[in-house]
């Protein structure tokens, strides 16, 4: 009886163990089959990749950055955290790439309009402000550039333009450049954003494509010969709302060039109204007929 017993005891604990190998076999067949596998190229393309995660979480820091105050305990917290997703970002784009091999994915803010000279001046370490792009040559006529529309637009354009500005300006190696139609923002030598207005509405166009984005902003593709080819999303900035969408969008746009905000920019340029006369004795506006003046 005891014999039986101590049989029927060793059975069960050999169908135990027998079970309990089944099951870790199937776990270990499981993690090498899925959890081990290497990305595929539509899954790292997809919105929830570890790249577009990662340029998520930088937009979002440095949309708290915005509303920290320099000098303090947070700041100091959110920068280092800003440091900690960029060398992030370098590894994975590293392991996408190697991936990826010749990227597909389109690039934007290849500006060719520039001289050799104007490239040189982005090269350089020049801060081309605002007030200096103004002057330009004595004119007559009353085609009106995009400083003069600025200038005799309503303060609250001229507040989220100002906010816009700013914004961009905030991100290492970023600078302005002030032309007939627009204003460009440059990250290098690439043109990543503009800003222009058409009728009473201001416009940014940044080097992204809208279509990938137009699911959480309200952007679209612009058709614009001007902009097409360089800065072809299209955002049309009409109140604080979309000034708050505009300014996260430009962080995930800045996460792309791998530009990190570095600073609290509350420069005000001072725009005060101006009438036709004043504008076209500055050279800011001039006959429809007259194509001396350079647009770029």
């Amino acid at each position: 009886m005891t014999d039986m017993l101590l049989l029927s005891t060793a059975y069960s604990w050999f169908i135990g163990l027998l079970v309990i190998m089944v099951i870790m076999a199937a776990l270990f067949v499981f993690i090498a089959v899925f959890a081990l596998k290497p990305y595929k190229l539509e899954e790292i393309k997809s919105d929830d990749s570890p790249l577009r995660l990662l340029d998520n979480r930088e937009a979002e820091l440095a949309i708290k950055l915005l509303s920290v105050q320099e000098g303090t305990v947070d700041r100091a917290e959110i920068e280092m955290k800003l440091r900690e997703v960029a060398s992030a970002k370098l590894v994975v784009k590293e392991l996408v790439e190697r991936e990826r091999g010749v990227s597909e994915h389109r690039v934007f803010g290849v500006d060719n309009s520039l001289t050799a000279e104007e490239a040189a001046s982005l090269d350089s370490d020049e801060y081309v402000s605002i007030e200096n792009t103004f002057d330009s040559a004595d004119e007559s006529g009353l085609k009106k550039s995009f400083s003069a529309n600025l200038i005799q637009s309503a303060d609250e354009i001229k507040v989220l333009y100002f906010e816009l500005k700013n914004c961009i300006l905030c991100y290492e190696k970023t600078k302005a450049r002030m032309g007939w139609y627009n204003e460009k923002f440059y990250v290098g030598r690439n043109n990543v954003a503009t800003l222009t207005l058409r009728g009473k509405t201001l416009c940014l166009y940044l080097a992204l494509d809208a279509d990938e984005y137009s699911d959480r902003f309200p952007v679209k593709q612009s058709t614009s010969e001007l902009y097409k080819d360089v800065t072809p999303c299209l955002f049309r900035i009409k109140n604080g709302k979309s000034l708050k969408l505009a300014k996260e969008l430009i962080a995930l746009l800045m996460a792309d060039y791998g530009v990190m905000y570095v600073k609290t920019n509350h420069s005000i340029y001072a725009l005060p109204y101006e009438d036709d006369d004043a504008l076209v004795a500055r050279g800011l506006a001039r006959q429809a007929n007259d194509n001396s003046v350079n647009e770029n």
